[in-house]
């Protein structure tokens, strides 16, 4: 099943925000958990201490029956004593319990004992097994074993356990509406500007965003309105011009018509030819700047929407094996913001590239070219055609950067798309960018297969084209030829090579 935008960013969000909240979960339980423990640490040796304190003159005296005869009560009225062991170094061992007490037979060794809670030496229940060394003036004279109780330990924990399966449950539902509430703060502009271009490209003209917003989106919905703005102009300068050619064509017509019916018939098929050509001229136009924006938008965005995912699916992964830690975290997030901004970098990309020239500037040839690249970089990349570069930089020319980036754009989708119908499986673009004393040449070069013979001097004629009805215009390469010689005094050629085509464009060097 296809999940929309929509359900993409909420599951993402969900995870993360579900990923983070149970590590942090995980985090606290076990330092309360350990702080439970530590209580009894400090129990026992408090414990440790009283005793040693009572007894240590009986100690120094080395008063066996006094000794065992407090540590026998003491141990007989605290309920939180199990077990404990009195070693005296190198000579006794007494065992003292509940109203009992022994001398041990298999002495125990100092260096078998951790502070931790584990199964009883003597019973076969958990305790707490803490050791206490005894000493009297820097001299060592034996050691203490405990095993307490944990009883009241267990309890806490389960009162513990019950308090973090409640937090669990708030958790799982705050995740769930921050989500959601995230994911339509993020998808419903872009699904609604998506409604909008599907109206648009159905020949509503009329059709506006209302997206009002302070960030990348709100600029992209207001280029996409200045956009359609200039579409609209454009359409109407055209149907003008065409009202205006109908009355020029009619008024000629009347004054032929006496002379030759014969010549007004061919005129007014003429006339229906070109209004035909100019109507179309325009639907195409139009849906091939609405297509070629959305449909590389999407190419750009599948990419870093799927690297997000990764890493989303990597820091579970961790969690499960136990991997995750502050600097996973730290690198996860820095790879979550790159890749956020990378998206936002491509609606800046795709806005310069819709805007108006005005008047001729000069510009670097390889930064508009580098630009280029970025734009088709990810299309490229999802059909396994490589590019190669050899771009000499501070190249300036002089003209219309962004309709010189159209032309780029223009042989370079011609050859991704020679590719694709000839299905080339090495694919490799090869782009070089050098100078001469007066002039830029950028050479593009293909091994697409290379164009047919009876074709090749028609390439730049209007509306021809080799491609299947609905995937061409057949005016690109027409409009670049026209934008290369007669906008910026340049020059448009193509050459066949081995396996390929090769175009070049020769423009004149900028002098300041």
């Amino acid at each position: 099943m296809k999940l929309n935008l929509f359900s993409k960013i909420f599951i993402i969000t969900f995870v993360i925000f579900l990923s983070v909240l149970s590590i942090y979960m995980y985090e606290l339980r076990e330092s309360q958990k350990n702080s439970l423990i530590k209580n009894i640490e400090i129990k026992a040796n408090s414990l440790g201490d009283t005793i040693t304190f009572i007894n240590s003159d009986n100690m120094i005296i080395d008063d066996e029956v006094k000794i065992l005869e407090s540590l026998l009560n003491y141990v007989t009225l605290n309920k939180d004593i199990d077990s404990l062991v009195l070693s005296k170094r190198g000579n006794y061992q007494l065992l003292v319990k509940h109203n009992s007490w022994k001398q041990l037979e298999k002495k125990l060794k100092k260096n078998q004992f951790k502070n931790k809670i584990a199964k009883s030496i003597f019973t076969d229940k958990k305790v707490y097994k803490y050791l206490y060394p005894i000493v009297f003036s820097g001299i060592e004279w034996g050691f203490l074993y405990f095993e307490l109780s944990i009883d009241e330990y267990n309890a806490q924990l389960e009162q513990l356990n019950k308090q973090f399966y409640i937090l669990v449950f708030f958790m799982l539902i705050s995740s769930f509406f921050i989500s959601y509430i995230l994911a339509r703060i993020i998808s419903k502009p872009i699904i609604k500007l998506n409604n909008i271009s599907n109206l648009i490209s159905k020949g509503d003209l009329t059709q506006r965003s209302d997206i009002k917003r302070n960030d990348e989106i709100g600029t992209l919905a207001n280029t996409f309105n200045i956009m359609v703005d200039n579409l609209e102009n454009s359409q109407n300068k055209l149907k003008n011009y065409q009202l205006d050619l109908e009355k020029e064509v009619t008024a000629r017509t009347k004054e032929l018509k006496e002379l030759n019916d014969t010549l007004e018939i061919r005129v007014n098929s003429e006339i229906r030819k070109r209004q035909e050509q100019e109507q179309l001229l325009i639907q195409q136009s139009k849906l091939a700047s609405m297509g070629e924006m959305i449909g590389n938008i999407a190419h750009q965005w599948r990419q870093p929407l799927n690297a997000l995912g990764l890493v989303v699916q990597n820091i579970k992964f961790a969690y499960d094996f136990d991997e995750l830690n502050d600097e996973f975290m730290n690198t996860s997030i820095e790879k979550v913001n790159k890749l956020t901004k990378n998206m936002s970098k491509t609606i800046d990309d795709f806005r310069n590239f819709f805007k108006p020239n005005k008047e001729k500037i000069s510009f670097s040839l390889d930064e508009i070219i580098n630009e280029t690249l970025e734009l088709v970089e990810s299309t490229f990349k999802n059909h396994n055609i490589g590019i190669e570069k050899e771009i000499d930089k501070d190249i300036k020319v002089f003209g219309f950067p962004n309709e010189f980036l159209q032309t780029m754009l223009n042989i370079i989708n011609n050859a991704k798309d020679a590719y694709i119908e000839n299905n080339i499986t090495n694919g490799k673009l090869y782009l070089k960018v050098n100078k001469s004393t007066d002039f830029a040449y950028i050479t593009i070069c293909d091994n697409a297969g290379g164009i047919p013979v009876q074709i090749r001097d028609k390439i730049f004629d209007p509306y021809f084209t080799t491609k299947e009805e609905g995937k061409g215009t057949g005016i690109g390469l027409y409009m670049s030829k026209i934008i290369i010689e007669q906008n910026m005094d340049g020059k448009l050629i193509n050459e066949p090579i081995e396996d390929g085509t090769k175009f070049i464009i020769s423009l004149p060097l900028y002098k300041d």
